[in-house]
């Protein structure tokens, strides 16, 4: 299926900026005063007050490049905190992507995405696991459908170009 992404590649794509993100725009949207647009899968899954820290902690420990500790606290919160399990898998899969486990990380998306079927980023994110995989058919669709949930971003909109571009010069 053609060469593989290498993990620098999948590294500087994937940060774990992404949990970082949800978890702020949680904590904002709870103290403005002015209406905030929330998706639904985030009022579905909403992060605890106990849940909040150790995902902290995680991603403290995946952006200290401590990987395999970040793997293993995030499995054991799977199981003592399943309501957290779109922001676990999603924080799974980028250990995953940093480990060169290209494949665990696809599973680790689509389980997020199935739980986060509306988030743009979650989408984008299992396509550029499937590229690491080496799946390019694959990430490209759902590389399209997260450019789908978020039209304005360019970051996915240029992905899906360049996708596209190698898809038409059978590269």
């Amino acid at each position: 299926m053609g060469t593989r992404f290498s993990r620098g590649f999948a590294t500087v794509v994937l940060s774990a900026a992404f949990a970082t993100s949800i978890l702020s725009a949680q904590t904002e949207a709870k103290r403005s005063s002015e209406p905030a647009v929330v998706s639904v899968d985030l009022l579905r899954h909403p992060v605890s007050a106990r849940v909040r820290p150790l995902l902290l902690k995680a991603v403290d420990k995946i952006e200290s490049g401590d990987h395999e500790a970040a793997i293993e606290q995030l499995k054991d919160m799977l199981a003592k905190f399943p309501d957290s399990a779109p922001y676990v898998h999603d924080l799974l899969g980028v250990a995953y992507v940093k480990t060169d486990r290209c494949e665990a990380a696809v599973t680790s998306f689509e389980q997020a995405a199935l739980l986060l079927p509306h988030d743009p980023t979650t989408q984008y994110y299992l396509g550029l696991a499937l590229l690491c995989a080496g799946d390019y058919e694959r990430a490209t669709q759902e590389i399209q459908r997260a450019v789908k949930l978020d039209p304005q971003n360019l970051r996915m909109q240029a992905r899906l170009n360049a996708l596209l571009e190698r898809k038409h010069s059978g590269n």
